[in-house]
């Protein structure tokens, strides 16, 4: 974030409220609520309502499946407020959503 924007974390800091923060944090870096707000200094409270929020506005999008949190190390999504990974948050990894599709096995 700090080399995409060319600032210092301290001035982004500064120059950005922590909603703004929050957002800016995941258009550069796709992980979760807990690590983006521990990497940010916000409150998990907070970020959870940024989340929503950003959520609302068709900013921001969760991973359909789920991923292990860097900071947690439990299962969680990930989150970006990058357009270019919208399309990619929407579709599962998993082939278990697959599994009454077309051309599946059906029994006849």
């Amino acid at each position: 974030m700090e080399k995409a924007l060319n600032k210092s974390f301290f001035q982004l800091k500064k120059e950005n409220t922590e909603d703004r923060l929050y957002y800016l944090g995941l258009r550069y870096v796709t992980t979760t609520n807990k690590a983006i707000c521990e990497a940010l200094t916000i409150p998990v409270e907070a970020g959870t309502r940024y989340k929503r929020s950003l959520e609302k506005a068709g900013l921001l999008v969760q991973s359909i499946d789920g991923f292990n949190c860097p900071y947690t190390f439990h299962k969680s999504h990930l989150l970006s407020t990058n357009p270019k990974e919208f399309v990619k948050f929407q579709k599962s990894n998993s082939n278990q959503l697959n599994l009454f599709e077309k051309g599946g096995n059906d029994g006849n």
